[in-house]
Parts: C-alpha cells; structure tokens; sequence
C-alpha cells in the first residue's frame, strides 16, 4: 500500500514538472526598458515590445529607442540564454 503510495507521488510530481516545463516564459516590456535603460546612460527613455516570449534560445525583440541627445531609433534586440541583451539591427 505504502510503495502504491510512492509511486503515484513520484508520477504527480512528474506530471506537474512536465506542465511547469511546457508553459513558455514571457518578459515584460517595462522591465526589459528598465534593463536597458540603467545599461546606457544615453537613453532618455525607451518601449519596448510587451510580454517578450523567451524559449530555450532566448528571445527576440524590438524597442524605440529616444536619446538625450533627441536622437529616435527603432531598435532590435535579442536576449540570449544566459540573460545578456545584445542589440542585433536598428534603424
């Protein structure tokens, strides 16, 4: 009875890691912003895509991008595995 026990404990814990494992990671635009932001004292302000979806790769997005100096960009942005933002394209 108690080994029957174990093992449907072991097989929900299973199951719900194999949930937790499906279910994708989003990143929120304001704190990808916030991010940035304190990387570059350059930037007067900056938006950034919302919910950012990030999979084993990492992510991708974009962000608009306004400097001190008056200067707008669009900017492209990838977020790699180990959590560095490296930006890949502007405009």
């Amino acid at each position: 009875m108690r080994s029957a026990a174990v093992y449907l404990f072991i097989l929900a814990v299973g199951g719900v890691a194999a949930f937790c494992a499906q279910k994708r990671t989003v990143a929120r635009g304001d704190a990808l912003a916030a991010e940035l932001m304190e990387s570059n004292k350059l930037i007067k302000s900056i938006q950034c895509d919302d919910k950012v979806p990030i999979g084993i790769e990492g992510a991708k997005f974009g962000c608009k991008v306004s400097f001190k100096n008056g200067d707008v960009n669009d900017y492209k942005f990838k977020l790699d595995r180990e959590g560095n933002i490296i930006a890949t394209d502007h405009n």
